[in-house]
């Protein structure tokens, strides 16, 4: 199956419980919305076919699960991940703070790939708890390669997201023949 891609991009979606990781992946694959609340166990994985640059990708998508008891297994669905979108919820200031946990966690297994932090609820814009300039600050810091807010419920920036990261990875690929 894999011959029918030019590439296969792993990409996790990480943080926190309820930050909308699953809502996020549902609204890019599926291009809808659940308002129900269903905890990812250990992993859920997606795919999404896209073509980028003439070149076919296959976006795998690895949903983690962002409690804390799930820790324990989540090393080994890092391994040979590309890219990370690294998500909070921005009417939840410890999420965003929890942030750097999920990115050290995930270089220990992959050290290589790349983040977008990915601030989620953008719609609930009267609840926020992060500003845009502290959030952009702090992707600069831990060298992200961007930082978008992304609402699932109304589908803002979320395709932005995606494809933010699978244009980069896939122009780090080809950079690298």
């Amino acid at each position: 199956m894999s011959s029918q891609f030019n590439y296969t991009f792993k990409i996790l979606l990480l943080g926190d419980g309820a930050v909308g990781k699953t809502a996020l992946v549902h609204r890019f694959v599926h291009g809808k919305f659940s308002s129900s609340y269903v905890m990812t166990i250990g992993m859920e994985p997606y795919s999404r076919y896209e073509t980028i640059q003439g070149q076919k990708i296959c976006y795998s998508l690895w949903d983690i699960a962002g409690q804390d008891r799930f820790k324990v297994m989540r090393g080994m669905f890092f391994r040979g991940a590309m890219g990370s979108l690294v998500t909070f919820d921005l009417t939840r200031r410890q999420s965003f703070e929890n942030t750097i946990n999920w990115i050290n966690e995930a270089k220990q297994e992959s050290p290589d790939q790349i983040f977008i932090l990915v601030g989620n609820k953008y719609d609930l814009e009267d609840m926020r708890e992060v500003t845009t300039e502290e959030a952009k600050k702090f992707a600069d810091s831990i060298g992200a390669i961007d930082y978008i807010e992304t609402s699932a419920l109304t589908g803002i920036n979320v395709e932005e997201a995606f494809k933010t990261i699978g244009e980069t990875l896939l122009n780090k690929r080809q950079a690298a023949k």
